[in-house]
Parts: structure tokens; sequence; C-alpha cells
């Protein structure tokens, strides 16, 4: 091949890196930005037993109780919505906590995943509360937070059975590739709460992890390449206390004391996102700042502006940063590069001044929670009445419509984790 050729060839290459290669297939385009479809709902879940015998055993037995699950994470890869039930307000009653959606008899229901075996309690090798997970759609791997504890809701006396873990999962085999157990000086076996997760490539891999931990206000960061883990902590990431914690849902206030919950990191790695469920601030720090647990940076989280309510769920797209506002009933963005233009600022110094909700139902997106991209524009929210359900409130018998929901708005746009296999590589092979 000619020298100029080869120049040719690598430039056309590290346009595509530069460029990026998350494209919304051509056929979608025709949807509306804002257009909402619901996409399953139930009033109490039901599970994909393996047969009759086993459910009716497991409800006489007690660890079965349909009233004591509800949903909180979602996650969506290729055609498969993939959900958790954590074991939060109760020590028994909850057989599965991560699993995927499957229709029988055109009725949605959850199977375990990867299987039955996994989610025994008391089983250090399976999983025992999975409260959110991450799916890397450029690999197919799932990564799951496992606490190690159940019943650790407000006022419970929880059950500390295991470690806390993370466990990887290959979707296209559902089996189980990786595991790493937190030391107890980084994660406690006995107070933690671990909350979400998002993942930081470096150099074409996932290089780390991010955890947020509600327990102990804090966010765990795991190396993936060296095996370790530690903390980072900042009095930004407790409870602020206040207004900040009292959440106002249809005519009812309901006071929250819960630390950082949602997490987010930008398209590029540079910076991730925070914010307490307790609380109205949106915070930003260095990825750098958190890599090294021996790092002199001194750098600190900056508060780049105030939410329009309080959020768990946080995501960032490819463009926008995306989250719920629990007291609105509503999903909103906030357009971080439409700030920056307008500011004339960079990344670093961006506040957070336009607000735009996406969209909203008093009655049916109550609690709109843990969000999602699929690979066609659209993200994927659960709404699940958990202000009710914490307070024994929630009403099972149908009399007030379905309880939990998943849904999908198009937002035209793909998630941040899109081709970063690509993005992020340093070394480009001709």
């Amino acid at each position: 091949m000619l020298p100029d050729m080869q120049h040719r060839r690598t430039f056309i290459f590290d346009y595509r890196l530069l460029l990026g290669l998350c494209i919304v297939s051509p056929y979608v385009l025709s949807e509306t930005f804002g257009q909402s479809e619901l996409v399953y709902e139930w009033t109490s879940l039901e599970l994909d037993w393996p047969s009759d015998t086993e459910r009716n055993q497991a409800l006489r037995s007690g660890t079965y109780v349909p009233d004591r699950n509800v949903i909180a994470g979602i996650k969506v890869y290729k055609n498969d919505v993939y959900l958790t039930v954590p074991r939060w307000s109760w020590t028994s009653g909850v057989p599965i906590t991560l699993a995927n959606v499957v229709m029988v008899q055109g009725q949605p229901k959850l199977h375990p995943f990867p299987d039955w075996a996994t989610q025994k309690q008391g089983d250090c090798r399976a999983l025992q509360y999975v409260q959110s997970m991450e799916i890397d759609p450029n690999t197919g791997l799932l990564y799951a937070i496992d606490t190690g504890r159940v019943g650790i809701g407000f006022g419970l006396n929880p059950l500390n059975l295991c470690p806390p873990k993370l466990v990887v999962f290959d979707l296209n085999t559902r089996q189980e590739v990786d595991r790493y157990e937190f030391p107890e000086n980084v994660v406690s076996n006995d107070n933690n709460f671990l909350n979400d997760i998002v993942l930081h490539y470096v150099d074409g891999r996932v290089r780390y992890a991010y955890i947020s931990d509600v327990s102990e206000g804090r966010l765990h960061v795991y190396d993936f390449e060296t095996r370790s883990s530690h903390n980072f902590e900042d009095p930004s990431m407790l409870a602020e206390g206040g207004n900040g914690s009292v959440i106002h849902i249809n005519g009812k206030d309901y006071t929250f004391q819960v630390a950082v919950d949602g997490i987010a990191i930008s398209p590029d790695f540079k910076y991730l996102y925070f914010c307490p469920l307790s609380g109205y601030n949106l915070y930003q720090i260095p990825t750098s700042a958190l890599t090294s647990s021996t790092a002199t940076d001194t750098t600190k989280p900056r508060m780049v502006g105030k939410k329009v309510a309080q959020s768990g769920g946080i995501a960032f797209g490819t463009k926008r940063l995306y989250f719920g506002a629990m007291g609105m009933n509503a999903v909103y963005y906030w357009d971080v590069e439409a700030d920056q233009l307008t500011q004339r600022v960079a990344t670093s110094g961006v506040k957070m001044a336009t607000q735009t909700e996406v969209v909203r139902n008093d009655a049916t997106m109550q609690w709109p929670d843990t969000l999602a991209f699929d690979n066609q524009g659209w993200l994927w929210f659960v709404s699940n009445r958990l202000q009710l359900f914490v307070t024994g409130s929630m009403d099972f018998t149908g009399s007030d419509g379905a309880n939990m929901r998943v849904w999908k708005v198009f937002v035209n746009e793909t998630g941040y984790l899109c081709d970063a296999d690509v993005r992020t590589r340093t070394t480009i092979v001709g």
C-alpha cells in the first residue's frame, strides 16, 4: 500500500472514532421525541415458576409473599428487559432479586437471572440483594452489585448474610464470568446499602466501576485491572435535610433521609455526577479525582445546580443527563451541551440552567426511578409507587390500578456506554 493511502486509511478511522458510532437506527427516526409507551405493568409481581406445585409450596412456606416484592432497577439489552427485586423491607418472602421479563400466556412474568440457584438467600455463592446493575452493550456483560444483606429498609433489623460483592454475568451464555468481594475496610458487611453503579471505559475496555452507598454516604471505586477498591466521600454526598428530605407526591408528604443515590457518568468518562435522594442539588466531580486511592488531587465535588425535584435514578445518554423528578411524577433532562454553548464554558464550569420535562403522569408515573437506554433511541424507566410501598399503604388488590410499570420514552439517543470500546481507544490499529 502506498504511504499516502496508509495515511488516508488511518485518517478515516480516526475520524470515525472522533464522531462515535452511536447512531440511532434510521427506521425509528419517525418517532416523536417524548412519545411514551407502557411496556409492562403489574398490580403484584408474578414469577415464572418451574411449576404450579413449586409456586404453591413457596406461598405456603412464606418464601414467596407477593406483597413483599417490588421492582426497582432496570436495564435493557437487545430485546430483553432486566429488572431487580430488592429484598428491602423484609427478610423473607422475596424469592428472586435479579430477573429478566418473559411472556407466559400473554402475561409478563419475572424469570430468575441467570437461574433459580443464583437467587438462594443465605448462600453466599448466590445473589442476596441486588438494587441496581449495569449492562455494557458492547460486550453483553451485566454487572450486578450485591449488598450481601436483606431487610435493610428503614427501621428494620437486617440479616447480614454474606460479604458485599460485584458479580459479572455474560448475557449471551447466562454464565457468571467474574466476581469481586469487597474487603470490610472498603464496604461494610453490616452497614452497606450499595445502590447504583456506572462503568468507566479506558482504552477500549471497562477499567473502573463507581458504586453509590446510601448507608455510608460515599462512593466505592473498583479497579478491574488491579482488582482493588477504595472509597471517596464528601459532605455533599449526605442527605441535605430540611425541605430536601420531604418529597411531596400527589398531595402527600413523604420524608426520606437518604444520602447519595443516583450516579451518572459523562459519555467521555471525564466527569461523574451524583445526587442524594434527599435533596435537590446535583454535583459533578472529575473521575481523575476518584480513580486513585493515593491521589493527592484535592478536587472537591462542584454543585452544578438544583434540580426541579428530588431524584433517585439519573443517567447520561450521548448528549443529555436524564433524571426522575419524584415529586412531579415525571422524567426531566438537562441539556448539558446547550448550556455550555450559552454560557461559553467548558464542562468543568457549566451550570444547570435548562431543565426540560420529557414525560409526566400523576397517576401512572409515581416514583420514576431507575433509567436505562436501548440502542433504538428509547429511554426506559420504572415507576413503582415506592412511597406507598415503604409506608405500607400500597394497594395490592387492584382497586387502585397497577402499582409497578415499565415505561419507555423516545429521546433519539443511546446511553453513555454506546461504542465506548471504540471511542476510548488510544491505540489505533490501521
